[in-house]
């Protein structure tokens, strides 16, 4: 079986993660903006604004891959599939998020209607999918390794 042709649910593993690793970015971005904009509403520091957005993009991005699995799954299976899923990739994708966000000069200070914001959200965007895809792929391969080694057992 050649790896680009294993399939999972009807389609390649490659496309499976990079929907899975589409859907983590959506989630995990609708909660750090959530965060970030509960802080700068808030008034927090830039610090606490950015523990909170890593907080709700952790608890977003989680709800986003957990709740198409209860439709075959009970909660508590659904919880620990995601958790050792999605938090290599959520991590990754953060670390390199809130890392570009720092050091593109005043894109933590732009506005919505500010081209830096925008421009920096074109850089970061792309750059957090292309670090969650690989560790998407590294868990979703592992999980359908255990799932093969259990089918033989």
């Amino acid at each position: 079986m050649q790896e680009n042709h294993v399939h999972h649910r009807g389609g390649s593993i490659r496309w499976a993660t990079a929907k899975h690793a589409l859907r983590c970015l959506i989630g995990c971005n609708i909660g750090e903006a959530a965060g970030a904009a509960i802080g700068f509403l808030l008034g927090w520091d830039m610090f606490s604004t950015i523990a909170l957005a890593i907080g709700l993009a952790f608890a977003v991005g989680y709800a986003f891959t957990m709740i198409p699995m209860l439709r075959t799954m009970p909660l508590w299976q659904a919880a620990k599939v995601t958790i050792a899923g999605d938090t290599a990739s959520i991590a990754a994708m953060e670390t390199v998020e809130i890392s570009l966000a720092l050091l593109i000069p005043g894109f933590m200070h732009a506005g919505l209607t500010d081209a830096l914001f925008w421009l920096g959200l074109g850089i970061i965007l792309p750059a957090g999918y292309a670090v969650a895809y690989p560790a998407m792929y590294w868990a979703m391969k592992r999980e359908q390794r255990m799932l093969m080694q259990a089918h033989h057992h």
